[in-house]
């Protein structure tokens, strides 16, 4: 049987078929829609094309400007300091001159080699009598680097303090920072230049004052031994305390040429403000017959005055200035004539001041027990209340600071 004829024939079917023949109106449409969308290809292909071309074009026949910042972060900290004085929270330091090194060096002790450049150093006035700052120690680690120094001064500023004292040469001899004193070299422990330090200080609106310990100088006295003071018998030795340490003989040239050059690097580095703490003759057992026999002169004070320079501040324990005779911090003020504008920073430690032997238990009463006794032996010399941190805790501290303005002391120095 023929297959094809019993099935009949296949015809394929397309869409074609199946198209509907289109009105006048849609025709009409379907123009209008065309027209609209070439116009809108035509109007994007300008507006992006073109740039696009004209960029095209130009790499490497025209120069793409840099971006650069508004202002340095230097910049800024210094345009965001306050320009007043009102509260702790808001102070700012005192203006900023220039100074060249030979003016530094005018008025430091004689013995003094200048070594003047044209190079000019930007300085910090001296604190006056009329001015008011709240200054707070900083320990000297944080002077390993500049990044440490800056996080502790932007903290003390935060904290309503305006001016940082900073160790500078510790009561063993070392320098925490990199002297250029020749021979020195074996006694540097720190590891930042003076305009380093300084650079931190600027940029953090903070006044320095630098800590030197003087007559107490260990390593020193180990490093130039002829500053030292000699055993009594004329062999020339070094003669050593109960503590086996060297001390600085005031009687010396050389000693006073040491620390006429430590003032004058300062000085020239910015440091205008330092604060001497040692000033003062070694504690001499009573069975030692080997000591310098003008360590036992009455007058023996008198040598003192030759390591201190004028517009120095001077640190002296409360205790040594009561009673009929000076202690040994305070023996410098048996001729206060001879301080000339030097000021006193009367330290204020319960360790020094202690309840048996009948100062006040309470911090309060304690202070302004020890600043009137203090104020009446000082015939006139300023008195800057330094308050020792390790005695007193917070709470204690801020009624000290209370009691420190109601008697007059708007300036002081928490340790």
């Amino acid at each position: 049987m023929n297959k094809r004829k019993h099935y009949g024939r296949k015809i394929k079917k397309t869409k074609n078929l199946y198209r509907k023949k289109k009105t006048a109106g849609q025709k009409a449409f379907g123009t209008v829609m065309l027209v609209l969308a070439v116009s809108a290809i035509a109007f994007l292909g300008f507006c992006i094309g073109k740039p696009l071309l004209d960029y095209l074009g130009n790499i490497g026949t025209k120069d793409i400007p840099e971006w650069t910042p508004e202002a340095s972060y230097s910049e800024k900290i210094e345009s965001e300091q306050p320009t007043e004085v009102s509260e702790p929270d808001s102070t700012s330091a005192p203006e900023v001159t220039e100074r060249t090194d030979t003016e530094t060096a005018k008025d430091v002790q004689s013995g003094y080699d200048s070594q003047t450049t044209a190079e000019t150093y930007a300085t910090i006035p001296l604190l006056t009598d009329d001015t008011v700052f709240r200054a707070v120690e900083v320990p000297t680690s944080a002077l390993a680097n500049r990044s440490a120094l800056s996080a502790v001064l932007a903290k003390a500023r935060s904290g309503g303090y305006d001016t940082v004292v900073v160790q500078l040469k510790d009561k063993n001899g070392y320098f925490h920072y990199k002297t250029e004193i020749e021979g020195t070299e074996d006694i540097i422990a720190g590891t930042m230049t003076l305009e380093e330090i300084m650079g931190a200080f600027k940029e953090n609106g903070i006044v320095p004052i630098a800590e030197i310990a003087v007559l107490a100088d260990n390593m020193g006295c180990k490093t130039f031994t002829e500053m030292s003071f000699k055993v009594n018998d004329g062999s020339g030795y070094t003669w050593l305390d109960k503590y086996q340490s060297r001390w600085a003989d005031p009687n010396n040239d050389a000693v006073r040429e040491y620390f006429a050059m430590i003032s004058a690097e300062l000085i020239t580095g910015g440091f205008e403000n330092i604060i001497l703490t040692d000033v003062v003759y070694p504690e001499i057992p009573t069975n030692d017959n080997l000591h310098d026999p003008r360590c036992d002169d009455p007058d023996r004070y008198k040598a003192l005055y030759n390591v201190i320079k004028a517009g120095n501040i001077i640190e002296v324990k409360a205790s040594d200035l009561f009673g009929e005779t000076y202690g040994r911090t305070a023996e410098i003020f048996y001729d206060t004539s001879k301080l000339h504008d030097n000021k006193i920073a009367v330290v204020i430690s319960r360790e020094d001041l202690p309840v048996k032997s009948g100062y006040p238990a309470d911090a309060k009463s304690l202070a302004e027990s020890v600043l009137f006794q203090a104020k009446a032996k000082a015939a006139g010399v300023t008195l800057i209340p330094l308050i020792d941190g390790q005695s007193f805790d917070d709470a204690e501290k801020t009624k000290i600071i209370a009691a420190l303005g109601k008697m007059g002391y708007d300036s002081y120095i928490v340790r």
